[in-house]
């Protein structure tokens, strides 16, 4: 075989694997990116799921601060919808395992049964000191544990895209270095040919 034969074959071999590198490096980038951008989402809801759980506990403390009013008691059913709209986001994103929802759902109907027992003994007669102790009590554990709960599902979505991104990273490095390498190829091969 001629050296000008060997030569062209070389060059198609390597604008082959050049092929292949840049269709396999696009499809795995996009595979990232999506991941990234699903975690940033997820990342999203969960702060918006734990403001709605702060705001819960704000219109709560209103009511066991200043007692019982029709407004009072809206913009709590207010952050209720909120908590329970940002919950199902996050199920339909499906960032939460089965445990996790279970807990969360355990503990929502446990929040609305006592804000429930709460309205109803507010609205129909005084407290006294002690049972808005021993409600404060229950709605501060209720909190707690789900601020819990959404923490770790925030730590949990925060390695994901941490991970994400140092594969990434990690790709971009391997790839650019095959990339220079099968260019350095090219080039000495055609050098060495002229």
């Amino acid at each position: 075989m001629s050296d000008p034969i060997i030569l062209k074959r070389k060059i198609i071999i390597t604008f082959i694997i050049l092929l292949l590198l840049i269709l396999s490096s696009g499809a795995l980038g996009w595979i990232f990116t999506q991941r990234i951008e699903r975690s940033n989402k997820v990342i999203d809801v969960v702060h918006l799921f734990k403001e709605s759980e702060l705001q819960l506990r704000r219109e709560e403390k209103n009511l066991l601060i200043r007692g019982y009013s029709t407004q009072r008691y809206l913009r709590w059913q207010k952050a209720k919808e909120d908590f329970h709209q940002r919950f199902g986001e996050l199920i339909g994103m499906k960032a939460l395992s089965d445990s996790d929802i279970a807990r969360i759902k355990f503990n929502y109907t446990e929040m609305s049964d006592t804000y429930n027992k709460f309205f109803d003994d507010i609205k129909t007669n005084a407290l006294s000191q002690n049972e808005v102790v021993k409600y404060d009590d229950k709605f501060k554990k209720i909190g707690r544990e789900t601020l819990e709960i959404i923490n770790s599902i925030l730590a949990r979505e925060q390695r994901i895209a941490s991970r994400s991104d140092s594969q990434a990273d990690i790709l971009i490095g391997v790839f650019s270095t095959i990339f220079v390498a099968a260019a350095f190829f090219l080039i000495i091969n055609v050098i060495k040919h002229l």
